[in-house]
């Protein structure tokens, strides 16, 4: 485009303005009789795409292009032939310094100028870029001033919500207690958050690349690799592994999670994850696994018995309501045990309470003035109690039935003591002792030699609990001494 374009129509939308514009009516005069300086800046701005205004004279009167009537908006066609500071009165002490720097020969530039414009009637933040720079007459001085505007609110407002985000993310990675990073699409790592650097005591610059792998338990760097190749292929990322806690200085379980952040074209650019402490977790479910072993073992146990019982109380009453009866005695003290084994953790199981239970049970403590119990603290085993338990039910239903506690003279004494054998090993003595029995003849046959309480005693026991036992049944009289191995775990205390 020449100097002509202003002259001649179809050049562009704002040269046929400027064209057709009554200049007449401004300091500026008819176009023909412009100053050649004039006719040049208007014909190089109206060829431009990037937007510029021109102000001339005194007032700068405004001139600009097509580009400059996009950016003004609704103030377009006004603005143009307009003096600059009633075009823009909003602004109209910052268009004076502009006029005044200008037209004395001065530049002004600025970056990212916020201003608040009324482009649409109504105000408006912007911001812009803007350079000034003077224009000169034929007399070599300042004529004019002319200005490139180019718009960067988009942009500005753009990298604010950028750097508001960014900061939200830092906000919230530094307050989650899960250990935060960025990763590069390989598993090389690009930024670790504080909680990272705080448990496993690396540096940022220590962490990054795969200086994270440092941290992590030699033998899941196979596990932790093996992920991060599959991890582009399957488009997620989840694993279990160890990490250096620093300040215990200890492995503890964690498990990995990350998303891919994509590109675009939906491409993963990166990863953004978290390592979540699940070390307690790992540890109560390895106990929960030990839990239900032990239960399934118990129970396995307990149907053997059970069988068992059935088994020899049929072999002693025969069919019929006898054995329905002790039946489901025998099963209650089964009931019982398992209620103490249920509660062991919370409450440890001792000899006196095992006793206690039994006695209770069958209402013995109606009775309390010929029972005595003496012995120190004595804390079972599991695997001690079933069969010692079902052995004390025994004595306890012949004692109530046919023993010491049918009688009003008669008594029960059951004492316990704890002592070192010669091998060195610890070992518990309990002595059953009934006194005042009266074994008439309908009771002589009452507990037979091969009844279900002495095959316990006799036989049970030592098989299962490598007791020594005897069982010796008098007139008046009835001793049973069972004698067991008591390991460490069974502890002693002070009588009670």
């Amino acid at each position: 485009m020449s100097e002509a374009c202003i002259f001649s129509a179809g050049c562009s939308e704002l040269a046929d303005l400027v064209r057709t514009y009554d200049w007449a009516e401004t300091p500026l005069g008819p176009i023909a009789g412009w100053p050649r300086s004039l006719v040049f800046a208007v014909s190089t701005l109206l060829q431009s795409p990037v937007p510029i205004v021109l102000l001339w004279g005194e007032d700068g009167i405004m001139i600009y292009n097509d580009a400059y009537s996009s950016f003004a908006g609704g103030r377009h066609p006004a603005l143009l032939g307009s003096k600059v500071r009633e075009g823009w009165p909003e602004v109209a002490d910052f268009n004076d310094n502009v006029m005044r720097v200008g037209l004395a020969g001065g530049t002004l530039s600025y970056k990212d100028q916020e201003l608040t414009l009324h482009r649409y009637g109504r105000p408006e933040r912007v911001w812009m870029n803007l350079d000034y720079s003077p224009v000169f007459g034929e007399d070599g001085r300042p004529a004019g001033v002319i200005a490139i505007v180019v718009e960067s609110t988009e942009r500005v407002l753009a990298e604010r919500r950028l750097r508001a985000s960014e900061e939200l993310f830092r906000t919230l990675a530094q307050g989650i207690p899960q250990l935060v990073w960025r990763a590069a699409i390989d598993g090389a790592c690009i930024w670790s958050s504080p909680q990272w650097q705080a448990y496993t005591g690396q540096t940022d610059a220590t962490s990054l690349g795969w200086g994270w792998l440092e941290a992590v338990h030699p033998g899941d760097d196979a596990v932790a690799e093996a992920a991060w190749r599959e991890a582009p292929v399957s488009g997620h990322l989840s694993f279990e592994h160890r990490l250096r806690n620093a300040a215990e200085d200890r492995f503890c379980w964690f498990q990995t999670r990350a998303a891919p952040v994509r590109d675009a074209q939906g491409r993963i650019v990166e990863w953004l994850g978290t390592s979540t402490d699940i070390d307690d977790l790992r540890q109560l479910q390895e106990r929960q696994q030990v839990m239900v072993a032990e239960l399934q073992h118990r129970t396995r146990n307990l149907l053997g018995v059970v069988r068992s019982i059935a088994k020899q109380t049929m072999a002693q009453t025969g069919p019929g309501e006898t054995f329905r009866q002790r039946f489901n005695d025998r099963l209650s003290a089964l009931s019982r045990v398992q209620g103490l084994l249920s509660r062991s953790d919370q409450e440890p199981i001792t000899l006196r309470s095992l006793i206690e239970t039994e006695l209770a049970a069958l209402d013995a403590p109606a009775m309390q003035a010929r029972i005595r119990l003496h012995g120190p603290v004595v804390r079972l085993r599991k695997a001690t109690v079933q069969t010692f338990a079902l052995a004390l039910h025994e004595l306890a239903t012949n004692a109530l039935k046919y023993g010491a506690l049918t009688t009003a003279h008669g008594r029960l004494s059951v004492t316990w003591r704890t002592y070192r054998a010669d091998d060195g090993g610890g070992r518990l003595l309990v002595e059953w002792v009934e006194e005042g029995l009266v074994r008439g003849p309908e009771l002589a046959d009452a507990v037979p030699r091969g009844g279900y309480g002495r095959e316990l005693i006799e036989h049970a026991l030592p098989y299962a609990l490598k007791a020594t036992t005897s069982y010796e049944l008098g007139a008046t009289a009835l001793h049973c001494s069972i004698n067991i191995p008591l390991p460490e775990g069974e502890a002693t205390g002070s009588p009670a």
